[in-house]
């Protein structure tokens, strides 16, 4: 019963393609996507400006380079990405490491 009244509920209101991208404009402009990056590829290190550099360049999902970046996976797109050296980089990986047994990614991007 409940599963229907939230069906119904959601099905009132169903976001249109405007609200879906708008939304997705304020995701990628937090601060932690507007980092310097470091990408190290098998041949080469390439330094971005941001992680949203570095996604539009390599086509490699930002969630996934930001997870990368503070250690929650090991590589995105076989690559190894760091955050460039500075507060920042302490900030957000002790973030995690102090709440990475709370969250588990179980699927990822295709």
């Amino acid at each position: 019963m409940a599963f229907i009244l939230i069906y119904v509920i959601m099905s009132i209101h169903k976001p249109s393609p405007e609200e879906v991208q708008e939304r997705i404009r304020k995701k990628r402009k937090q601060k932690k996507y507007n980092l310097p990056v470091i990408g190290h590829f098998a041949d080469r290190s390439v330094l971005f400006d941001s992680i949203n550099q570095a996604y539009e360049s390599t086509g490699i999902h930002y969630t996934l380079i930001f997870e990368s970046c503070i250690g929650k996976i090991r590589t995105a797109g076989n690559a190894v990405w760091e955050y460039k050296k500075g507060n920042h980089y302490i900030k957000y990986k002790a973030y995690y490491i102090n709440h990475q047994d709370k969250y588990t990614r179980f699927s990822s991007f295709s």
